[in-house]
């Protein structure tokens, strides 16, 4: 007999029958066992001994256990299943504890599974059969006694096993069953209405999209019209009528980056060399009070030359000590926008900003970072105001672990830098010695109009970021004053001692040797490598020869302790 599927049951406009898929989905149901058959017992923390899921009896004949799908790697194919589990049962993928090649349900809790949300390529090979769903909050389907209640599907190549590992036994019965009977079913589970519906009335279908028709453009009707141009907050980084996100990790000052970019708007100036559009702005900071936004704008101004009467077109929104939250999601998962956000949208409708800066999204976010759907319907949100307002949205985030170790500065899910236009990143230098403490490097890591991998080098002075002339701050030349000083005198030293250091790399390399010396109160290698060549072209220290013309060798020296070849074999 001929492989059969389970036929896609949910119902297709105009009455046509559902295309078949691309890659059907395989369900290989478990048969019931024999009943002389043992049934091992599972036990959880919470509840008593419970029997695993069996369908019923006959369920899923002409189904082969098997399936080859070529090119498809299983764990590819897994997620993908896992997916339609996952919207099916409203739950979150996970990992359950195996042990010796079996699920751990003893040990299984919700502490001990592991939410997964990653790509496919970041599973390994034995991780497919610990895939499953896990399903909670059973009241908005039975009511408020199963709230507690936790049950796992345990995908097992198509062949899933049901558990519930938290919750009252019978409560867990009862949530156990709409879980079996979705998955037989092919039906999602159904959420309970709180309050009688109203009675239907007969009205005439209205369309979908707030009942708005759609709108079709004829491109051939813009034959013979200008093209608009392209309209730019900061050219060839921030776009109009988009949203921005400015990576930069804790303490690197991308808040006060963004404040003296919204200033110079605000001011009508230049600033580390952009061109802002001269338009008010908003900013709202969910990190500083009003006292630091205060220090941080002097700063900002005295550098610019003004006063704060000159800011007149700066509005901001200090909201430190204050619910931030911008979106939220509902009991099913969808983002909302808070009174907080309608009273921005307000604002942003009186004030005609050309800029709004959100600082920062995990203030103002109120989903799971890591969950495409919310994220994606958080952006959509933002960037629908960026387009009915004419303006450009800013958000600032901190990138994860992953993100700064790889360079890219992303956070979360990779829908965060899919769902913008433009993505920026702030960081220090590269390089683990004799780096400019005050010195960043802003990159465009992503711009769907320009270049990538644009950088602009600037460091901190005096309270803003100024361009890097290359040429070293007051820190950092303290911290070469230092190095020179500890080198000269470390030479003195190791010469009076009759040992010979030398300017050329080998056994007696003079940074090295100073280096590795107890008083060398902490200066390194390539610091002394440094101080060496700016001490050798002021003549501070030089290079001597010694020995007979044929076997010549040289000797570095503090230049005011050379006292001749005479002198010294005095001494």
């Amino acid at each position: 007999m001929a492989n059969t599927f389970p036929t896609h049951r949910h119902p297709v406009g105009n009455g046509a029958p559902p295309s078949p898929p691309a890659l059907p989905r395989l369900l290989r149901l478990r048969r019931p066992r024999p009943s002389t058959e043992a049934v091992q017992p599972m036990t959880h923390p919470n509840t008593q001994e419970m029997m695993p899921f069996a369908l019923p009896a006959g369920f899923g004949d002409g189904v082969e256990p098997t399936a080859d799908f070529l090119g498809v790697d299983p764990r590819e194919h897994a997620l993908d299943c896992l997916a339609d589990y996952a919207d099916m049962l409203f739950g979150d993928i996970v990992l359950v504890p195996f042990e010796n090649g079996e699920p751990d349900w003893a040990n299984t809790t919700r502490d001990t599974l592991t939410k997964f949300a990653g790509h496919w390529t970041e599973l390994e090979p034995e991780d497919v059969p610990r895939l499953g769903v896990l399903t909670d909050s059973f009241a908005r389907f039975l009511g408020d006694d199963t709230n507690d209640v936790s049950i796992v599907t345990l995908w097992r190549g198509g062949t899933p096993e049901v558990r519930q590992i938290g919750g009252a036994t019978l409560a867990g019965d009862a949530a156990r069953r709409i879980v079996e009977d979705a998955i037989i079913d092919d039906e999602p589970l159904k959420v309970r209405q709180t309050t009688p519906a109203p009675p239907t009335k007969k009205e005439p279908p209205k369309a979908d999209n707030d009942n708005q028709e759609i709108y079709l453009i004829n491109p051939a009707d813009w034959c013979g019209l200008p093209v608009p141009p392209r309209e730019w907050f900061v050219e060839g980084m921030i776009p109009m009528r988009q949203v921005t996100i400015l990576n930069g990790d804790g303490g690197v000052g991308k808040s006060l980056l963004a404040l003296q970019i919204a200033a110079a708007s605000a001011l009508s100036v230049d600033t580390l060399g952009l061109e802002p559009l001269a338009k008010p702005v908003l900013y709202l900071g969910a990190e500083d009070g009003a006292d630091e936004f205060q220090r941080r704008l002097a700063d900002i101004l005295t550098h610019q030359g003004a006063g704060f009467d000159d800011l007149f077109r700066f509005r901001l929104l200090p909201l430190a000590d204050r619910d931030a939250l911008l979106c939220v999601p509902n009991r099913l998962g969808v983002m909302e926008p808070t009174a907080l956000w309608k009273r921005v949208v307000v604002t942003i409708q009186d004030l005609k900003p050309g800029l709004v800066v959100l600082d920062t999204a995990a203030d103002v976010f109120g989903g799971d970072e890591i969950k495409r759907a919310q994220v994606r319907q958080f952006i959509a949100m933002l960037r629908k105001v960026a387009m009915e307002n004419n303006c450009a949205i800013m958000l600032l985030a901190h990138p994860s672990v992953a993100g700064m170790q790889s360079g890219t500065g992303s956070s979360g899910s990779t829908a965060w830098n899919n769902s913008v236009r433009s993505r920026l990143y702030l960081t220090r230098p590269e390089g683990k010695d004799d780096v400019d403490p005050d010195a960043r490097v802003l990159t465009t890591k992503k711009i769907n109009y320009g270049k990538v991998g644009n950088e602009i080098r600037m460091r901190w002075q005096d309270g803003v970021f100024v361009l890097d002339d290359g040429k070293p701050t007051t820190a950092s030349g303290l911290l070469n004053k230092r190095a020179d000083e500890a080198f000269r005198s470390l030479l003195s030293a190791v010469n009076k001692t009759g040992q010979r250091v030398a300017s050329t790399r080998g056994v007696n390399y003079a940074p090295a040797v100073l280096a590795a010396r107890p008083d060398a109160e902490g200066v390194t290698k390539k610091q002394f490598e440094a101080a060496m060549q700016r001490l050798l072209a002021d003549g501070i220290v030089k290079v001597v020869w010694e020995g007979p013309p044929s076997k010549q060798r040289q000797r570095l020296i503090v230049s005011a302790e050379d006292f001749g070849p005479d002198l010294e074999a005095e001494d």
